[in-house]
């Protein structure tokens, strides 16, 4: 079962790397008391400061490894020139704009590491941290929808929860979607 978590709230600008901010700690720790009931044995993380420092309040609540995984790296699906026709025009402008850096052309890269990360890990209690962009990439595969899909999933909110796990045929079923921690007051 992968439970894929977005990272908690971020400390600071967008355009830098940006560890939590003290209601993201809160947030994490929350979402860290809700998965204490589950057997997980590994956290994994993508590379950035927000999903290590995620990845790390997680672990001191349920006392599981983490571990960096560049596969959870924050993404943007892009469309390449001969798929654009796979989006809405209204959103060609907004996806030209996407930092060459952050850029996957078509999905290919988020694609192969959703179906290495499932098979090497669908039988395992496994907590992926990573971003938005990528957590709704991995739905829309498993739902086997259109590309442009990922656009119309969520908003995939700071710290929450989305499980998937394997249906009897053992293929992936997302069994909770998004779901928001309450925090205590």
């Amino acid at each position: 079962m992968i439970h894929l978590v977005r990272h908690g709230e971020a400390a600071g600008a967008e355009g830098a790397d940006p560890g939590l901010s003290d209601l993201g700690r809160r947030q994490v720790t929350a979402l860290a008391n809700r998965l204490s009931f589950r057997p997980v044995r590994q956290i994994l993380h993508g590379p950035s400061r927000r999903t290590t420092q995620t990845a790390q309040v997680i672990t001191e609540v349920l006392g599981a490894g983490a571990q960096r995984c560049d596969a959870l790296a924050d993404r943007t699906p892009v469309p390449s020139f001969e798929r654009r026709g796979d989006y809405p025009t209204h959103r060609w402008g907004w996806l030209e704009e996407v930092p060459e850096a952050e850029r996957d052309i078509d999905g290919a890269e988020l694609t192969a590491a959703w179906h290495k990360l499932w098979f090497d890990h669908h039988d395992d209690e496994v907590v992926l941290v990573t971003h938005a962009f990528v957590a709704a990439w991995f739905v829309r595969e498993v739902l086997g929808a259109p590309p442009a899909t990922w656009m119309r999933i969520g908003p995939f909110d700071n710290a929450t929860l989305t499980t998937i796990g394997p249906n009897l045929a053992g293929e992936p079923v997302v069994e909770t979607f998004n779901a928001e921690v309450i925090l205590p007051v």
